[in-house]
Order: structure tokens, then sequence, then C-alpha cells
């Protein structure tokens, strides 16, 4: 990511903070509870972690590190690019200080030693990069051996050869780096040194007024861009993201990997 473009994010992040837990709220809400499964998924998948370190990468506002708190008795680590957030986290975790950290940085960049940590998560950030291979590297480099790495993010239709969705995202939000889909984000994970244990794929529903006023109204986009994007949908798109009158299909991918030791590669050749 380029210094200007992360100061494009910085900057967009900075004018949502005081809207950005109320966002994230409705939508990440649904009828199956869209917002519970992806955490109650994030805690089992490092629930095993006990007396450990654990790092968010793109900890935000701390919707996701502090539910973990609450559940497992580790050691958390956040990191943002955005003070602004970092700032709303702080408060939010007062009543666990002696139990996190937090600090601004940059994924590209970790600034920690090799093998430091128990388990990394990293949810909903990396979309904000043109080519997420730096990040993930980092990522890896960090991660103790067998350590567990949870990856969650919005992905493309896996039969979107067209990149509709990566193209709509471009129009509304010039934060935006790049959708990948779920297959890519998996080969991606796997050449930095992580076995995937599991992959799944959730569909949620998000209103095109959601999608303008998380996104497109902090650029000063006007709404008719965004309906102008989904009017250009091809028959085949508007089937796969179910694109509605009022509403389209998203979705949101979840990859668990744990970094390989020399045991693990030499079984794997």
């Amino acid at each position: 990511m380029s210094t200007a473009h992360k100061k494009i994010v910085q900057k967009y992040y900075s004018k949502r903070t005081h809207d950005y837990d109320r966002q994230k709220a409705r939508t990440w809400k649904s009828k199956l509870g869209f917002e519970a499964k992806i955490l109650n998924k994030t805690v089992s998948a490092v629930s095993k972690v006990k007396d450990g370190l654990i790092q968010e990468v793109g900890v935000g506002s701390g919707r996701v590190t502090l539910p973990l708190m609450k559940k497992i008795a580790s050691q958390f680590i956040g990191l943002d690019l955005s003070k602004e957030m970092l700032q709303i986290a702080q408060m939010k975790m007062s009543a666990h200080k002696k139990r996190f950290s937090l600090l601004i940085g940059d994924a590209e960049n970790l600034p920690f030693r090799k093998n430091v940590f128990d388990a990394i998560i990293c949810i909903s950030t990396l979309h904000y990069f043109s080519s997420p291979k730096t990040s993930l590297e980092e990522i890896s480099r960090t991660l103790k051996k067998r350590g567990i790495f949870l990856y969650g993010d919005v992905t493309m239709h896996e039969s979107d050869h067209g990149n509709f969705l990566d193209k709509l995202e471009k129009t509304i939000s010039y934060a935006h780096g790049k959708y990948s889909r779920p297959s890519e984000m998996k080969k991606l994970i796997e050449n930095c040194g992580i076995q995937i244990d599991k992959v799944e794929v959730i569909p949620y529903k998000k209103s095109y007024t959601s999608l303008y006023e998380d996104k497109a109204q902090y650029f000063n986009i006007e709404p008719q861009s965004l309906y102008e994007k989904i009017n250009e949908a091809t028959e085949n798109e508007r089937k796969l993201y179910g694109i509605k009158k009022n509403q389209m299909t998203l979705f949101y991918t979840l990859i668990k990997g744990v970094k390989r030791d020399q045991k693990m590669l030499k079984w794997k050749i």
C-alpha cells in the first residue's frame, strides 16, 4: 500500500469514528445473527490459546478483540492505522487494561520480532490492500510455529470472473484496495507458510442505503454513481449477488490456518 493510499484509509476511518460501531452493527445484522456468528467463530478459532499472546491486525474500535478478551485468558495486542479508532478501543477496553496493548502500525511492516504470537486474527482489513501478499508474509513471520491465523473479509463470488464486486467497491470507496475470491485468498495464505484448516463462506444481505452510508458519503460520492454501477451488472452477475431493487447478497469468507513447522513441511512434501 502506498503512503498516499494509507493516508486515504486513515482519513476515511477518522471520519467514521463517531458512527462506526452503529454502522457495523447494522451491516452485520441479520435474521440468523450474522454478527454473533462471526464473533463466535472467531472465539472458537483461537479458544485453545490459553495464557498466550494474540494480535489483531486492524483492530479498529475493538469490536472483535473485546469479546475475545471476555472469553479467552490471554494477552492481546491490537494494531491499526487510525489513531482515532485506537482511542475508541482504548476507552472500550479500559476494564481489561492489564491484558492489552494498542499500537499505531502498518500491516505491511509489523513492529514485532519473528515467531512471537500464538494467534493472529485479521478481520475486515486486507481488502484495503491492492496486494495483500506483503501483509500475509508479515503475519506469518510474526506468528509462532503452529500458531493460529484467522482471516475474515468480504470476498467476491467464486464465479465473479468479471470482478463486478471489486469494481463496485472502487466506485464507492477510494480507500478500497482489492477484493479477492475465496480460492485466491486460500492460495495466498498457503503460499505464506500457513496450512489451511477450514474455509467457510457466509452469505449476507446488504442494502444499497447501507453501502452508500458506510462508504460513498465519506468520499462525497453521489448515490447515483452507486446505482449506475449496479445497473451495469450482467444477468449472471445479478444472479451471483442476488441483486434486487434495494439490496444484494455479499459473501464473508473465514479462513483458519496454522503456521507450518519443519515437520509439517516435510509431511506435505
